[in-house]
């Protein structure tokens, strides 16, 4: 297991939520969202779609298609209201550990830009 992996694993955080600054990127271009880490949920990356928005835009790439939707519950346990049916691969850097090609979420979630849990 890498180091990122180490500090997204659930045994290290369980139970626990955070924020932290990670750096999401691709094609050397480079977002540094403050981030929720959150060993709790459901084991998916999540993306704010208007920060999905904006990636895609900058980075001239397409949102890819789900092959089967999914409805996931949020960091706060409440069920998110939209059905998820979008993803976008990026590069994900927490400190000086990087993990490649990781797929997140498009969501509308509330407060942060990106939640993310165990890989």
């Amino acid at each position: 297991m890498c180091k990122l992996d180490e500090i997204l694993s659930e045994e290290n955080y369980f139970g626990k939520s955070f924020l932290i600054d990670v750096f999401l990127n691709s094609q050397n271009r480079s977002f540094s969202p403050r981030s929720l880490i959150d060993s709790g949920s459901a084991a998916h990356m999540l993306i704010h779609a208007n920060l999905a928005n904006r990636v895609c835009e900058e980075l001239e790439i397409q949102p890819i298609f789900l092959a089967k939707e999914k409805l996931i519950r949020g960091y706060d346990e409440k069920i998110f209201k939209k059905i998820i049916t979008h993803k976008i691969l990026l590069n994900l850097i927490i400190e000086s550990h990087k993990k490649l090609t990781v797929p997140m979420l498009i969501a509308d979630i509330d407060h942060h830009e990106v939640i993310l849990s165990k890989l």
